[in-house]
């Protein structure tokens, strides 16, 4: 929809009290106030957060030995960050693979206790309670064998615990414990987050939430003005129960963190196109701003008088007009050329 516009000819004087005289140029144009539909952009403050981030703890007990990391390294996934004595942990394994030896050797014996019946019963030389005997041993035998099995897993396990590994790429933000400390299952002992992915989590009013149906509707905003295109979103099912609003998470791409050098706790501006909306728009150039007052040349009559206006959000070269007009006024489209 676009604004009517009309010229008017010949040249008119315009006096203010206190203020100075203008005379007006020929042929001005103005334009009819309307409203125009114009695509809704809200902006929100929000804080960088790392997708993964916790406390790596103690899984085995024991006294730790070597701490490999400090506070503010850089570790990959799978690195080594702290040994814990491992004397128990290795005994431990040792016995549970010696009694997987001995469960396979009584398994054998009685698997061929089995075989040998399975041929010597249709003959009548043994019993059918030595038969049944002779199946029950073996069912338990082989049991015993996947017992002591697990055990060794489990004891393997315990063994690769006393090798603290880092679960992601990431950064150490905290040293829990010191070489030589004894700890026990349970026990925090480095802190860090993941330095890939990072997301951006902010609060939205409650009226806005239903108007979110689509990751184009978003971008993310730097300090330095540049745009980032998240890869998806997430609208919390419930509000804040002291706010009444709505968190949003918006995961960021891994080539713009490192791009843009993201690190949790940064803020970042949040844009969401909520939709079009009808607004009272006219053009920038029809709107004269001294200090922090903005006004417009609005005709009245067969005068242009200078009318105070109450501006909101520009969208392109348009300006939105919260109050101070009505609709059908009609204004003088570039008001800074009247002044000479």
């Amino acid at each position: 929809m676009s604004s009517s516009v009309f010229k008017k000819t010949g040249i008119a004087i315009l006096t203010f009290i206190l203020a100075p005289v203008f005379t007006f140029a020929a042929d001005i144009e103005y334009i009819t106030v309307e409203k125009k539909p114009v695509m809704q952009n809200r902006q929100f403050d929000g804080v960088v957060e790392a997708v993964h981030q916790g406390t790596v703890a103690a899984q085995t007990s024991g006294r730790v030995i070597t701490v490999h990391v400090d506070v503010n390294d850089k570790v990959n996934k799978g690195d080594v960050l702290l040994d814990i004595s491992k004397t128990e942990q290795t005994a431990a394994l040792d016995a549970a693979n010696a009694n997987l030896s001995s469960a396979i050797a009584r398994n054998d014996d009685a698997q061929s206790q089995l075989e040998r019946y399975k041929q010597l019963y249709p003959k009548g030389a043994i019993s059918r309670q030595q038969m049944d005997s002779s199946i029950a041993n073996a069912k338990s035998a082989r049991a015993a064998v996947k017992a002591a099995q697990a055990s060794v897993e489990s004891a393997k396990q315990s063994l690769g615990y006393t090798s603290i590994r880092a679960p992601y790429d990431g950064i150490v933000t905290e040293r829990l414990v010191e070489m030589g400390e004894t700890v026990s299952v349970g026990m925090p002992l480095l802190s860090g987050y993941g330095t890939h992915p990072l997301r951006l989590t902010f609060d939205i009013p409650q009226q806005y939430r239903d108007s979110i149906k689509d990751i184009a509707q978003f971008t993310v905003e730097t300090s330095t003005g540049e745009k980032i295109q998240p890869e998806s979103f997430q609208v919390y099912p419930y509000a804040n129960k002291q706010t009444h609003s709505f968190t949003i998470r918006l995961l960021l791409p891994d080539d713009a963190t490192d791009q843009y050098k993201l690190v949790p706790g940064l803020w970042l501006k949040a844009n969401i196109n909520t939709g079009e909306s009808l607004l009272m728009m006219v053009p920038k150039s029809s709107v004269m701003t001294r200090g922090e007052l903005s006004s417009v040349y609005r005709l009245s009559g067969n005068k242009e008088i200078l009318n105070p206006i109450r501006v909101g959000q520009q969208v392109g070269d348009q300006v939105e007009v919260l109050s101070g007009l009505e609709l059908g006024d009609h204004i003088v489209k570039n008001a800074y050329r009247l002044e000479r």
